[in-house]
């Protein structure tokens, strides 16, 4: 059996690993698993119909302690890619000893295709060591949430800090800094910050040119977020450091959108 599937997203390409995949050892942060969700060009939801472990002789680069199994599984459903896909799917997969998925158990696999297979089941290798997760509805609905981002908004990347001002308020503890920022889609990208008396400095975005009207507070674990937290300079630099007002609202633009939370390679 086949089945039809149009094309959900367009894949971002992503060079298949060398090497099978080590199982990761906790639940990916917002930005590992999008880094997973945009590398792959095929998620899939699938039951494991048999996880067989390679002898020492198929797999002789294996650490002590570790296993590579050949997983098989029943495609429950598509989460991303186009065209056919088979019924069932395999891929490689490395971890502890004893730690291989069991017969029943359902996953989300981050995949690339790969050559050969059998006329019912298509070989993938798995995109990245973490592309294969034990599923569960929240972890579906994350992947899920950042594909209709993606999908909806596109994949903002900062690429740097063109330039900036700050200008003081009227009264004391009031001022407004905007940094305007290099992205890759070369369209305006505009960071401003607010200070109010007695009130947490206040962090906007802006993606035109009407910045008054179209600076939005960041949202966490968005896509949008995710380039601000990782790609954003840790100092602004140049000449631009050496403003006061712009080099304190900087940091406090840093702090309040938070760390990436990558702890891996990008893809």
């Amino acid at each position: 059996m086949r089945w039809p599937v149009a094309l959900l997203l367009v894949a971002l390409g992503a060079p298949a690993m060398a090497q099978p995949a080590v199982a990761p050892p906790v639940a990916p942060s917002y930005t590992d698993l999008a880094d997973l969700v945009l590398a792959s060009p095929v998620i899939v939801r699938a039951t494991v119909t048999r996880a067989k472990r390679l002898s020492r002789r198929l797999a002789p680069d294996v650490p002590q302690g570790q296993a590579r199994h050949l997983v098989e599984a029943r495609l429950v459903s598509l989460l991303k890619g186009e065209g056919l896909v088979p019924a069932g799917a395999e891929w490689l997969w490395q971890g502890p000893a004893g730690a291989a998925p069991t017969r029943g158990v359902e996953l989300l696999a981050f995949l690339v295709p790969a050559e050969g297979g059998k006329p019912d089941i298509r070989p993938y290798r798995l995109v990245a060591v973490s592309g294969q997760l034990r599923h569960s509805d929240t972890l579906e609905a994350r992947v899920r949430a950042i594909l209709a981002d993606a999908h909806t908004r596109g994949i903002p990347r900062v690429t740097g800090v063109r330039s900036g001002f700050h200008v003081p308020g009227t009264i004391a503890g009031e001022s407004e800094s905007q940094f305007f920022l290099a992205a890759a889609s070369g369209g305006p990208f505009t960071l401003v910050v607010l200070r109010r008396p007695g009130a947490a400095p206040l962090v906007k975005v802006a993606t035109s040119d009407l910045i008054d009207e179209s600076a939005a507070p960041v949202t966490p674990e968005t896509l949008l977020w995710r380039t601000l937290a990782c790609d954003l300079p840790a100092a602004l630099p140049g000449t631009l450091a050496s403003d006061p007002g712009l080099a304190r609202d900087w940091m406090a633009a840093r702090a309040a959108i938070g760390a990436c939370g990558r702890t891996s390679a990008r893809g």
